[in-house]
């Protein structure tokens, strides 16, 4: 996963969604649910990463001021653990907490491959 912890690298991250889809996972490394929101991502990347899909990773403790710029850009509410799917400069799909499994990403990536 490409780290986006600047401001450069989202809006970078968000103009190649035009080029092809981009995931961009929010993740906590303090809180206990954005760890199994991890490793669902894990398995997401490891079924998806040989395919057109573009995969980004916000720290959201360590780098708060970017994931609030995804918010603010993407005009979604941030929430974190949180999972947006990109496509042309737009949020695709979205999901929190719990709702980040790869039973859910899966369908909406395989119309990617």
């Amino acid at each position: 996963m490409y780290n986006v912890d600047t401001d450069s690298k989202l809006h970078e991250l968000i103009s190649k969604s035009h080029e092809q889809p981009v995931v961009l996972f929010k993740h906590s490394t303090r809180c206990p649910i954005s760890t199994n929101a991890d490793e669902e991502m894990s398995l997401v990347v490891k079924h998806f990463s040989q395919g057109p899909i573009q995969f980004g990773l916000i720290y959201v403790v360590e780098n708060r001021d970017v994931s609030l710029l995804a918010a603010d850009e993407l005009g979604i509410k941030h929430e974190s653990p949180q999972v947006l799917v990109l496509q042309d400069g737009k949020v695709l799909w979205h999901d929190s907490h719990y709702g980040i499994r790869y039973d859910k990403l899966e369908p909406i990536l395989s119309q990617f491959s």
